[in-house]
């Protein structure tokens, strides 16, 4: 939870306003003001790992001794992967989609494969293995990234807006002001969207944990629904995100009307993720006692885990939507707007606590699901009623909210 929390947050910030390919003429301002992720994820890591060792409840000594370490070694790899994060923007930027595709691969097996050996091995050391395996994963993700960007550098055929390895770090231009006005003020506007959109998606989880509303046990349950049904978003619905926002960036204009081109890209965006989600729901719904009868056995399927697993297949559908509206809302918001959508989005976090309490109140975990449900719902009507004011281009045939629709039904 703590490295969700602290890398989300950075990760949003710095690289939703850096895709822009404007933004690429001073790009060594944005590295220079980028150096300051480390040493901010470094203080909030810090803090953050003291909240949860002193101020959280903690498991039972006698279910695990190495508690603080897991908590200790997670701060230290996010403000590592956190020193890598201008590198990870810069090949965003360039559109560099074989690279983050390889480190991510690499990353994710090596660190799988590395904790189920080890927990094979020993078994009654899972939180060492976790942090072995962890460590080793975020600092093969770091080498990946400089290595290759270093020897785009040094190549004479770079193509990279920056043409020595000194510039890949924080410097200072003579002449020039150590940070830019507009970029830290537009920064800062993501930062805070970026920290209430945490807030709003793991929101649960920081309820949970300081509220006591599910136990250990209930808490791990949750887990492994949420994670299974996570895998459809993280892996399919994630990188649909990611480059249809670096898609739209680099297609329209902030404040300028929708264009044919864009306003296509959205409409099937949308009504390709509708249908998938869909289908999620449809057989989500009939075959959960079967899926987890497979993925853990009776136990899973003598509790309330099908009821969670039902109830996460139709928030997997609006978490979908959501995603694709949200990329080209942020793609077209100025300043001022998104300052406004902050605003919003403190209402929201409001809304979304009060939900939380009813309704695990009245169905216990499945209460989280569906409040998060109501969050979601929430996001698209926010992001639907500013694009639907969006003004379009002549050329624009269809509008592009109507990929929502699915296309058996009448039009709106």
């Amino acid at each position: 939870m703590l490295k969700l929390y602290l890398s989300n947050v950075f990760q949003i910030t710095y690289r939703v306003y850096c895709s822009h390919s404007s933004q690429m003429q001073s790009f060594s301002g944005i590295l220079h003001l980028m150096s300051w992720a480390s040493s901010v994820s470094a203080a909030v890591s810090a803090a953050l790992a003291g909240l949860w060792l002193h101020a959280l409840s903690q498991p039972a000594p006698e279910v695990t001794s190495e508690y603080r370490l897991g908590v200790w070694v997670t701060a230290a790899m996010v403000v590592l992967e956190t020193a890598a994060q201008p590198l990870v923007i810069l090949a965003q930027a360039m559109l560099f989609v074989k690279l983050k595709v390889v480190a991510d691969m690499v990353s994710l097996c090596s660190r799988v494969a590395l904790k189920a050996w080890l927990i094979a091995l020993y078994p009654s050391h899972a939180i060492w293995a976790y942090c072995v395996g962890h460590a080793v994963s975020s600092a093969r993700l770091v080498v990946i990234y400089y290595g290759t960007l270093l020897w785009h550098v040094r190549s004479p055929d770079n193509c990279l807006p920056v043409k020595s390895a000194s510039e890949l770090g924080p410097r200072l231009v003579p002449g020039q002001p150590a940070l830019d006005r507009d970029q830290l003020a537009l920064t800062w506007s993501f930062f805070k969207q970026g920290l209430l959109k945490q807030l709003l998606t793991e929101g649960e989880r920081y309820l949970m944990t300081a509220f006591h509303l599910l136990d250990f046990s209930e808490q791990g349950l949750y887990d492994v629904v949420a994670n299974l049904v996570s895998l459809a978003a993280r892996f399919l619905f994630q990188p649909v995100e990611e480059n249809a926002y670096v898609y739209f960036s680099r297609t329209v204009e902030r404040g300028k009307p929708v264009s044919a081109a864009a306003g296509r890209v959205l409409h099937d965006l949308l009504r390709a993720i509708s249908l998938l989600g869909l289908i999620a729901v449809t057989f989500g719904w009939s075959y959960s006692h079967l899926l987890l009868r497979l993925y853990g056995g009776a136990l899973l399927t003598a509790g309330p885990a099908v009821s969670l697993l039902r109830a996460q297949c139709a928030y997997v559908l609006l978490l979908a939507v959501n995603g694709v509206l949200e990329c080209y809302t942020f793609a077209v918001m100025r300043q001022e707007q998104i300052n406004g959508y902050n605003r919003k989005m403190v209402l929201l976090s409001v809304i979304f606590v009060i939900s939380t309490g009813i309704f695990t109140r009245l169905f216990g975990g499945v209460g989280f699901i569906l409040a998060n449900c109501v969050n979601m719902l929430t996001r698209i009507y926010v992001c639907y009623r500013f694009v639907a004011g969006l003004p379009l281009e002549p050329a624009v045939s269809v509008p592009p909210l109507l990929g929502i629709r699915p296309p058996w039904l009448p039009r709106w």
